[in-house]
This record gives C-alpha cells, sequence and structure tokens, in this order.
C-alpha cells in the first residue's frame, strides 16, 4: 500500500470521514490546478494497447482517453440502444473522457460533475454541448432516474461504495446503465463477486465484467516516459507522492498490478427496476 493510501486511512480512523473528504478535495484541487500539468485532459491509468484513430487525435494521452474507449466498448456491447440520451461521467475531472465520449456514443444531452470548480473550469477540450456542474458523487444534483448511462472512472475505489452505487441507481432510469473502470485490490473473481454483491445491495445487475489489469500495466510501462516529465515538472517535495499518482515503473502501485496482487476492471450494471420495488 502507497504511503498516500496509509495517510488516508489514518485520517479516516482517526479523524472520520468529513476529514478524509476534505482532504481528498484539497490533493485534488491541487493536482487539478497545477501549472506544469495543463495539457492534460482527463487524470487516470491508462489502457493499451491504443486505437489508431485515438492516438491521432489525442497525442498527448492516448493511453488515457483510451481507456474511456474501452468502457465506451463496454458499454455498446451491453446496451439495447447504443446512443443513450442522457449521459453523466460522474467525478468527470477536467472533461478529456467525457469529450471523448460525448463525440463517440452521441447523446442527446451530455453532462459532467465534479466537485472540484478547478478542474471544471479547465476543460481544454470542452464543449458547448457539455453541460458540466459542480456536485458531490454522494449528492448527484439530479431528479430520480433523470440519466440513462453514468460513467466513472477511477472514482469508485475513493468513495463509500454503497452509498455511491444507492446514489447512481436513484438517478438513472429504468434500465439505465452504469459502465465504471476502477481498481480494487483483490483477484479478478474476488472483485467481480464483490461487485455482484453490492449491485444486489443497491439495484445494479452486473452485466459485464472484464479484467484489464495487464492493459493497465501496460499502459503505464508505454507511457513511462511522458509520466516521468511530467512528474520532473514538479517541485522536488512533490515528485515521490507524483510518481505514485501516475503509477510509474517501480513504485508500489505498479508493482501491484505486475505481481496482480490489484485487480483493474471495467464493468457494466444495469438498474433492475424489479428489484428494487421488492
Amino acid at each position: 500500500m502507497s504511503a498516500f493510501r496509509v495517510f488516508q486511512r489514518l485520517v479516516n480512523s482517526y479523524l472520520g470521514l468529513g476529514a478524509l473528504d476534505g482532504l481528498s478535495r484539497y490533493i485534488y484541487d491541487g493536482a487539478y490546478g497545477l501549472p506544469q500539468w495543463q495539457e492534460i485532459s482527463t487524470f487516470n491509468y491508462g489502457y493499451a494497447p491504443c486505437d489508431d484513430t485515438v492516438a491521432a487525435v489525442w497525442p498527448n494521452e492516448p493511453h488515457q482517453i483510451q481507456l474511456y474507449a474501452e468502457v465506451a466498448k463496454a458499454v455498446r456491447a451491453s446496451a439495447c440502444r447504443t446512443e443513450p440520451p442522457r449521459l453523466l461521467d460522474v467525478c468527470c475531472g477536467r472533461g478529456g473522457g467525457l469529450a471523448y465520449l460525448h463525440a463517440t456514443l452521441s447523446p442527446e444531452a451530455t453532462i459532467g460533475v465534479d466537485r472540484s470548480l478547478t478542474a471544471l473550469r479547465h476543460r481544454p477540450n470542452g464543449s458547448a454541448a457539455i453541460a458540466c456542474l459542480q456536485g458531490h458523487a454522494l449528492q448527484l444534483p439530479f431528479p430520480d432516474a433523470s440519466i440513462d448511462l453514468a460513467v466513472n472512472v477511477e472514482a469508485l475505489a475513493d468513495v463509500p461504495k454503497l452509498p455511491f452505487l444507492e446514489e447512481v441507481c436513484r438517478v438513472l432510469a429504468a434500465n439505465g446503465i452504469f459502465a465504471v473502470a476502477d481498481t480494487m485490490p483483490h483477484s479478478p473473481e474476488a472483485c467481480h463477486i464483490g461487485l455482484i454483491g453490492l449491485g444486489q445491495k443497491t439495484g445494479l445487475d452486473v452485466v459485464h465484467f472484464r479484467d484489464i489489469t495487464m492493459n493497465v500495466c501496460e499502459a503505464c510501462r508505454n507511457d513511462d516516459r511522458r509520466r516521468s516529465q511530467l512528474v520532473s515538472r514538479l517541485p522536488r517535495y512533490l515528485r515521490p507522492i507524483a510518481r505514485e499518482w501516475v503509477s510509474l515503473p517501480g513504485t508500489t502501485r505498479f508493482g501491484q498490478f505486475e505481481r496482480k496482487e490489484r485487480c483493474y476492471f471495467i464493468a457494466v450494471m444495469v438498474k433492475n427496476t424489479a428489484r428494487l420495488q421488492l
């Protein structure tokens, strides 16, 4: 476990979730506001290999956008309708991934929510057709059953899972889809079973699960030079934290992926209205 994760757990244990939430907000606001990383539109571990079309349009961060491309593929494989009327990206950050989903899935309405105003104001790949709102993942600013497709990349591990999934389920329309990409410190089988259990408690059925740990590990290797350059731009006292955050080869998180001690997955869950009525 990284030093940052240990620190998070200590804060949570001794000061409570409120303090941990404030700490996380401060850290992410700081990361999103780094002037040395202005060209970055999304923060995630990435996926390899990259499609040629993704690399051509997003040459600065192809692996990160490719992860969203894989999420979009999972949605298309699982959905009866490939063009969702209302798309929501929960914890959208600077919006690069959301811009990709908007262009790829062609929804009638595209919305991003993030609690960081610093991230929302950045929007280097923003579009007038995309609405971005400030809001918390546990208190989404939408009415019940108002979203057809919700997406979340790398936030599930940082929020209380049951309340988060309950809130996602609340805003999803009947048979609405939730697509998530994230990592857990378990085997793929344990992650899959765990998600099924969480879904049964929150009204979401897991219809697709894919272990992509080795693809993420390959992306970290392939993207090592660019990420190392990004880290080198920062003040020296921030570099050890940044190295872990971007999962450079040799870091704790990269080693967990490489040794398969941690699973990275893409899952698609569908709202089960019949179960919710029981």
